[in-house]
């Protein structure tokens, strides 16, 4: 050994280096309640995540290449909060305490104490979560797939994907919600055709967004319902939404696209509607700004009517949706 390490090791330090552990299937890396001051991350091979009940030991999830395991007990030296278990052979790297905070030293002080805080906050919550099991799982499954797709998805079966695996973890570690009821909520979602679960040659699941604007959407509709309101779109009349869609469809021709939204002359429209009374037009044009589904610039011998195309792709999508969203189901 280097005269440096034994130096270090004589002094009840650890030697700053990083060490790779190999794992025969089954064997446990750390068990819940023990502490370390070690992270590891996982190079080869998987790991599950196990928690331990009154009465049994469930899986939360099966981490692989890359995943971060330890973190928050090396940082507050508390127990550890799952055991972590071999599911088939594989290889770690030991990241100890004297590594962590040699690099944690070359970065400002505020952001090593912003760590911390939130290490600890972290903490705070799972204990208040273990009392308090998230009341709406489902707008809280929602809510979580939508905190974590910008960072982490992924292109799957030509859609949107966000890891089953990772939705897993971090359902449990932020919501405490066990593995049978992410399940639960995901087959509800399924059944509405917003998402669907993929599974691939390798066993790997993926969580398919069929279209990402109707999880959007769902996701209000759950707010909504949970302080009994509803979408405001659904007050709109069914003639004013028919003006729109005229708009919309005669502005693919004769309107000009601009970062303020697309333009369209009030006389382009009113030569390709039926009605070609001006008066008629006007009143509905005003209905439709008083609305707030358009706005209208007057010059000297017409009038630019200004819209987002995408309005009207969420007033469609909204009543195509709404019977799927409030269906029951088991």
């Amino acid at each position: 050994m280097p005269t440096s390490e034994r130096s270090k090791l004589k002094a009840g330090r650890r030697p700053v280096q990083l060490n790779t552990r190999n794992l025969k299937a089954g064997e446990v890396l750390f068990e819940e309640g023990t502490t370390g001051r070690e992270l590891y991350i996982v190079q080869e091979g998987r790991l599950g995540v196990y928690k331990k009940t009154t009465d049994e030991e469930i899986e939360l999830a099966v981490l692989e290449k890359n995943a971060m395991i330890g973190e928050m007990s090396l940082l507050d030296h508390l127990p550890r909060s799952a055991t972590i278990r071999a599911v088939e052979d594989a290889a770690v790297l030991e990241v100890n305490e004297g590594v962590f905070h040699a690099g944690l030293r070359k970065a400002p002080i505020w952001l090593s104490s912003i760590i911390k805080i939130v290490v600890s906050r972290l903490r705070d919550a799972n204990k208040r979560a273990d009392h308090t099991v998230l009341r709406d799982k489902e707008r809280g499954i929602v809510s979580l797939i939508l905190l974590l797709l910008p960072k982490n998805k992924y292109e799957h079966a030509a859609k949107i994907a966000l890891s089953y695996d990772l939705l897993i973890v971090e359902a449990y570690y932020i919501c405490r919600l066990k593995k049978k009821d992410i399940h639960h909520e995901l087959a509800s979602l399924a059944k509405r055709g917003i998402v669907s679960v993929v599974e691939d040659g390798e066993r790997k699941k993926h969580i398919c967004m069929n279209d990402l604007e109707v999880l959007k959407l769902f996701f209000e509709y759950l707010t909504f319902k949970s302080r009994q309101r509803t979408f405001r779109e659904l007050t709109i009349p069914d003639d004013a939404i028919a003006i729109l869609d005229n708009i919309a469809y005669i502005a693919q021709k004769s309107g000009n696209v601009t970062e303020d939204g697309t333009i369209l002359s009030r006389n382009a429209l009113l030569e390709d509607l039926s009605d070609k009374n001006p008066e008629h037009l006007q009143k509905h044009l005003v209905d439709l700004r008083r609305l707030n589904l358009i706005n209208l610039w007057p010059s000297e011998d017409d009038m630019s009517i200004i819209f987002r195309p995408e309005t009207l792709s969420r007033i469609k999508k909204i009543r195509e949706w709404l019977p799927k969203f409030e269906m029951e189901v088991s």
